[in-house]
């Protein structure tokens, strides 16, 4: 079983990805929206964190 983080949230992403417990990450619009950050630049900073599937 694979376990997916479903966030926009980097810092979120960083400490569960370097704990080792997920193995990549979801996200969507509304997630990013949220964020208050441009779309593109979410998914590119979690590109460089994550070696795994994004989604």
């Amino acid at each position: 079983m694979e376990i997916y983080i479903d966030t926009a949230e980097i810092d979120a992403i960083k400490k569960y990805w370097d704990m080792g417990i997920i193995d990549g990450v979801t996200t969507n619009p509304t997630l990013i929206a949220r964020s208050g950050r441009v779309f593109s630049e979410v998914v590119a900073e979690i590109a460089e964190v994550v070696k795994g599937p994004i989604s």
